[in-house]
């Protein structure tokens, strides 16, 4: 069974054209089941759109899992960035993330 933890969130202010309120959730999940038990996901919440966007990695360790959290969330990375992010991690062979979601 799925276990889902939303960790650290950062709330953006709408600013007319330059930027539109949203927030950002940092979140944890863990699959007992699963050989990548812990996952990193990214859900957007708009103010004025139901939908959300949402992006995650999956690792096996909970220590790599928590360490890429606090980076995203230090770095207010959104669901669109994260995917040429983790890439980019995972050629500097700094990430070990094995399979990542769209």
């Amino acid at each position: 069974m799925e276990t889902t933890q939303v960790i650290y969130t950062r709330s953006f202010s709408n600013f007319g054209r330059l930027q539109e309120a949203h927030i950002l959730q940092y979140i944890l999940t863990n699959d007992p089941q699963e050989t990548l038990p812990f996952g990193v996901a990214i859900a957007m919440l708009r103010q004025n759109d139901r939908s959300t966007q949402f992006c995650r990695a999956l690792f096996g360790w909970k220590e790599d899992a928590c360490r890429l959290l606090a980076f995203l969330w230090e770095n207010a990375v959104d669901p669109q960035t994260m995917p040429g992010l983790i890439e980019d991690l995972r050629r500097a062979d700094l990430l070990p993330c094995w399979k990542e979601e769209k």
